[in-house]
């Protein structure tokens, strides 16, 4: 298989933010690509249907001129019961409104049989906000993701949510780290997940960018570091610590600054202030005496 550079490129992105190669499925008879784990095809495997196509995770394909990255799932119904078990609408509709600068047209399609197709699209993201926000209010799990019962329903459902149609190749890696929650909520991994979304909506009126120059005490090979990864919700008093997953509790960090202080935090923040310092084992004794 002879698969276009920018294909590649995202299958390189892919397997740095998975640690482990990612792998590269064509679609028969058409020049799309799916880039996905190939840890996908076991739990494909295991379920009852046994389904193994490959067709969960991202898509890319051109047309005419026009490149086209999605995040899909296809009639994969294991697949689509993680992701939907893993599903946090804010943190989906962040990636919605985080990702918009790469789209000219955002869209969802998401099907729960072959006679029951839904289609948001729209060039305008505040009104394709307010649609998806409408499913929301009905529950966006239950309006997406239900099986149909009907005698009509496919193998599992369909969902294909627009993620870039103008973009740059050396714009991948922040595509797919914008997006990368999308790809996780594939595994059967929902506790953490559970967490990290408790604390994310519990910060969601705070601006979501890295607070980490508003640590107090931070040692300099921690302040050198510019920002990477996606925005996340970080405990101060870690989780399994008993640390809360209220606002108190949490500060928005980047991915590799929340690798750099995670269970080094002490303090509290409100809505205005954070009172948070970095400490370590050798500062620890001084900081616990203020």
């Amino acid at each position: 298989m002879n698969a276009p550079e920018i294909v590649d490129i995202i299958r390189e992105n892919v397997s740095e933010k998975l640690g482990r190669e990612a792998i590269v499925r064509k679609v028969n008879n058409r020049d799309d690509y799916f880039i996905l784990d190939l840890a996908f095809s076991y739990f494909q495997k295991a379920d009852r249907n046994k389904r193994n196509d490959y067709r969960s995770g991202y898509l890319y394909y051109q047309r005419k001129d026009k490149k086209y990255l999605l995040f899909v799932i296809a009639h994969c119904p294991i697949m689509i019961t993680f992701f939907s078990n893993n599903f946090d609408y804010e943190k989906f509709r962040s990636i919605v409104v985080d990702t918009s600068k790469y789209r000219d047209e955002h869209f969802i399609r998401y099907a729960k049989s072959a006679l029951k197709k839904e289609v948001i699209k729209t060039d305008v993201i505040n009104y394709f906000l307010s649609k998806i926000d409408n499913l929301e209010k009905g529950d966006f799990k239950k309006q997406v993701f239900t099986k149909s019962t009907t005698k009509d329903a496919k193998t599992g459902n369909i969902f294909v949510l627009g993620l870039a149609n103008r973009f740059e190749n050396k714009d991948i890696g922040e595509i797919i780290g914008k997006t990368w929650d999308l790809f996780m909520w594939l595994y059967p991994t929902k506790p953490i997940f559970s967490r990290n979304a408790s604390l994310n909506r519990s910060l969601i009126k705070i601006d979501r960018k890295c607070e980490i120059n508003k640590i107090d005490n931070l040692p300099d090979d921690i302040i050198k570091k510019s920002c990477s990864g996606e925005i996340e919700g970080a405990h101060i008093l870690p989780h399994k610590d008993g640390g809360s997953d209220k606002l108190e509790n949490g500060v928005w960090l980047c991915n590799l600054h929340h690798r750099m202080i995670e269970g080094k935090l002490t303090g509290q923040r409100d809505k205005v202030k954070i009172n948070v310092k970095y400490y370590s084992k050798k500062n620890e004794v001084i900081i616990q005496s203020h």
